[in-house]
């Protein structure tokens, strides 16, 4: 009787202990969710007197700087709950925003210069981080945010990849530090060719890589550049989706080469990308509204900030620095090989 009495003294004391735990974790989750707005808040704050530094480098930046001066982990789980799951709900909500209406609007030769381009890029990417006996994560990250949209393609296929926060931070870097360089540079380079507006609109949208530079470097040359510069790299941007569900089913069949293709696909295409997919069809179908397109925008892109910030709060420094500057000047001269390339066949073409 004793023992049983005991025995059901010791059931309340467990519950209390799990209670205690689960608040507990939700306390040091809060925590890095409340780091990572914050950031977050500050970064688009400070965006418009920081240019041509975007908001996402802003927050990757100012993440990175706390976690290293502070030296806590406290907003460790909180930051990794940010880039998984903030992460994967900001790019479904970026389907609302897109069309693929625009796609169609550019013409099959600007189509078929963008494909071709991209594909150029990604398998550039791999043969050069090969050559410089990178790591295969590294180049793949490196090689999609070079062939498609820069942090944003990063974001998206390194989960895909199961890259670190270290290796995520560093392709950002790299493909930011090439950005900057092609803002300075392309409209100097286009002046001195004597470039159309037009012809030097196609060159930024498929040469530079993030949209907020493309639309800044297009800009910067003149108005219709931007423009044209705007609606090309939207083009560039619809490719992110079948890239990630190829790498997403290569890297399934590489864990389990028993599955038959068909079931490989099924289990490797990530369920955000199917949730980008649907509320882009709803969008160009005309069924969802003017004022929830622009939430949809608004909320997106700032959890993308985010996400960045979260992504910083997780990076160590000394891990950084382990990787060595081999990755950034790959991302460099593959950037710097696509320019050449891109404005090669515009011209090439009379675009």
């Amino acid at each position: 009787m004793a023992q049983s009495t005991d025995m059901s003294a010791a059931r309340p004391e467990s519950r209390s202990d799990w209670r205690s735990r689960a608040f507990s974790w939700l306390g040091a989750v809060a925590v890095g969710i409340i780091a990572a707005a914050a950031i977050a808040v500050v970064a688009r704050a400070s965006a418009p007197f920081l240019r041509p530094v975007p908001d996402v480098v802003i927050a990757l930046v100012i993440g990175i700087t706390i976690r290293n001066l502070t030296q806590t982990r406290v907003a460790d789980r909180g930051a990794k709950v940010v880039t998984h799951y903030v992460l994967r709900a900001s790019i479904v909500l970026i389907g609302a925003s897109f069309t693929l209406g625009t796609v169609a609007g550019q013409g099959s030769t600007v189509l078929a210069l963008v494909i071709g381009l991209v594909v150029i890029a990604f398998a550039l990417g791999l043969v050069l981080a090969r050559v410089a006996r990178l790591p295969q994560t590294i180049a793949i990250l490196v090689g999609a945010g070079t062939a498609i949209c820069g942090a944003s393609a990063i974001l998206v296929t390194s989960p895909i990849v199961r890259a670190k926060s270290t290796e995520t931070a560093y392709a950002i870097a790299t493909i930011f530090t090439f950005n900057v360089l092609a803002l300075l540079s392309y409209p100097v380079i286009g002046h001195w060719l004597g470039m159309r507006q037009e012809s030097f609109g196609v060159w930024a949208g498929t040469a530079v890589n993030d949209t907020s530079i493309v639309i800044a470097t297009g800009f910067a040359y003149g108005h219709a550049a931007g423009g044209v510069a705007t609606v090309v790299k939207l083009t560039r941007t619809v490719l992110l989706l079948p890239l990630a569900a190829l790498l997403a089913a290569w890297f399934s069949w590489r864990e389990n080469t028993t599955m038959s293709p068909g079931a490989v696909l099924r289990r490797a295409i990530p369920w955000f990308i199917l949730g980008f997919i649907a509320l882009a069809a709803l969008r160009s179908a005309g069924v969802i509204p003017a004022p929830v397109v622009s939430l949809a925008a608004t909320v997106a892109s700032f959890g993308v900030v985010m996400v960045l910030a979260a992504v910083g709060l997780n990076v160590d420094l000394r891990s950084l620095t382990k990787l060595g500057a081999k990755p950034l000047l790959v991302g460099l001269v593959l950037g710097l090989a696509m320019s050449a390339v891109s404005l090669g066949v515009v011209l090439f073409l009379g675009l």
